[in-house]
């Protein structure tokens, strides 16, 4: 064994260690205020799965087909970033390098870490936003939806192949979990740590997918406005979070008017439009068919981006099918396509069960899920990648799905208790004489 392939090793085996001491530490943290918050046993079993998995394809020779040539885009441009010293500007994200390119070349340049040991950093960032969705499952649902979740995330296939990719996806996980649980905080208390945590979340977001941290921060502002009305009766604390979101949506207006202009529209979301949709598509120096490209709509004008919408957010929830097997890595993900339909059949069974009070249990949960959806719908045009778009999605349905299940369950358990032996036998009691007079 040569000494480069033996520091590999050295290097994948260190980054186990820390991101498993790592998230221990964050569930024990997390454990202080929730006692009965009992996940560790599925989460071992999630990194196990994805670390398997992450070795199985790098040793299969199919991980270029798998996870997409962006990562080699992504790890050339954090190897320019780590020849440069502390001070140059590349160490900023800005238009040409992002969040996620950054924290590669910062691996680089320290540790000169191997792709296997990022992609270890990459499960733990990933692990840990689900871990802030269990904790936020559990404020809202309680500790067996939690411990239900937990088992769900860590057997869902997409993610187990998406959690260690070299790209955007994993980080937008902890994002997600950073906003849903301090949504969370301000929708039970008004605290203002969870507005921090919303911060927190978007400006990750905005480092890495811009477009989809104003989404994200959109829905966390009006999910704080949403949370102080309907605490306005009982504490004098929502008063200045209904200012403060009041001012910041005037103050957002012309800048979204101006963004949603004719003239932006077309230069921007239109032209990706029509860059995404192109059924062919540079690969390797050439033109290769793009066989997952979407049919190509209108989003040059407010009025076309409102009538589309709707049939963007239906390719990203439902395509590629299950049918458009072409290659291995289609019919692998038809695998995950096969879950993302359960939990969406899921989800909209126990939206119909807790019909009334929807918002009332998940609105932490559902504000971002339905302005991310929003995001990418308007940005995907390949169904290859709005499946990784939806890797995001279907962590926020499952989410959603797992609350709204629990109460569900709740209300079952109350029926089964009021028919029980005891309640029947207390209705059959015969009532007394003066009773029975009475009602005659």
């Amino acid at each position: 064994m040569s000494d480069a392939t033996l520091y590999n090793i050295l290097c994948v085996v260190l980054m186990v260690l820390v991101v498993s001491f790592g998230l221990a530490y964050a569930l024990r943290r997390l454990r202080r205020t929730r006692p009965e918050f009992e996940i560790g046993r599925p989460i071992a079993v999630a990194l196990v799965l994805r670390l398997v998995t992450v070795v199985g394809v790098s040793l299969s020779g199919a991980g270029l087909m798998l996870r997409g040539g962006d990562e080699n885009t992504f790890l050339a441009d954090a190897r320019l970033i780590a020849a440069s010293s502390f001070d140059s500007e590349l160490w900023f994200p800005g238009q040409f390098h992002r969040l996620h390119e950054i924290v590669f070349a910062l691996q680089m340049k320290l540790g000169d870490f191997p792709e296997g040991a990022m992609r270890v950093t990459q499960v733990g960032m990933a692990l840990l936003g689900i871990i802030l969705i269990l904790a936020a499952v559990y404020d809202l649902a309680g500790p067996r939806a939690a411990r239900v979740g937990a088992w769900v995330f860590a057997l869902e296939p997409a993610s187990n192949l998406y959690n260690g990719i070299l790209h955007r996806e994993p980080m937008l996980v902890l994002a997600s979990g950073l906003v849903i649980l301090g949504g969370v905080k301000i929708w039970n208390k008004l605290e203002w740590r969870g507005v921090l945590m919303i911060v927190l979340g978007c400006a990750i977001a905005a480092g890495i997918r811009p477009y989809a941290a104003w989404f994200l921060m959109a829905g966390g502002m009006l999910l704080i406005l949403h949370a102080a009305i309907r605490q306005v009766g009982s504490t004098l604390r929502s008063l200045p979070f209904i200012y403060g979101g009041v001012v910041a949506i005037v103050l957002a207006m012309p800048w979204a008017l101006n963004l949603t202009s004719d003239e932006k529209l077309e230069a921007v979301l239109q032209n990706s439009q029509n860059a995404n949709t192109n059924p062919y598509t540079m690969r390797g120096g050439g033109v290769g068919l793009n066989n997952l490209s979407l049919e190509r709509v209108d989003f040059s004008s407010r009025t076309g981006v409102v009538t589309n919408l709707p049939i963007r957010i239906r390719d990203i929830l439902l395509r590629p099918y299950p049918w458009q097997l072409q290659n291995t890595a289609q019919r692998l993900g038809a695998i995950g396509t096969m879950v993302a339909l359960a939990g969406l059949f899921l989800l909209l069974r126990y939206l119909r069960r807790n019909r009334g009070r929807i918002m009332t249990v998940a609105a932490p949960v559902i504000y971002p899920a339905i302005f991310l959806t929003i995001a990418y719908a308007l940005s995907v045009g390949n169904a290859g990648t709005g499946f990784r778009y939806r890797t995001h999605l279907v962590v926020l349905g499952l989410t959603i799905m797992v609350i709204l299940r629990e109460h569900a369950k709740r209300d079952e358990e109350a029926t089964e208790d009021a028919r029980s032996p005891v309640a029947d036998a207390v209705a059959r009691e015969p009532k007394p004489l003066a009773a029975s007079a009475a009602l005659r």
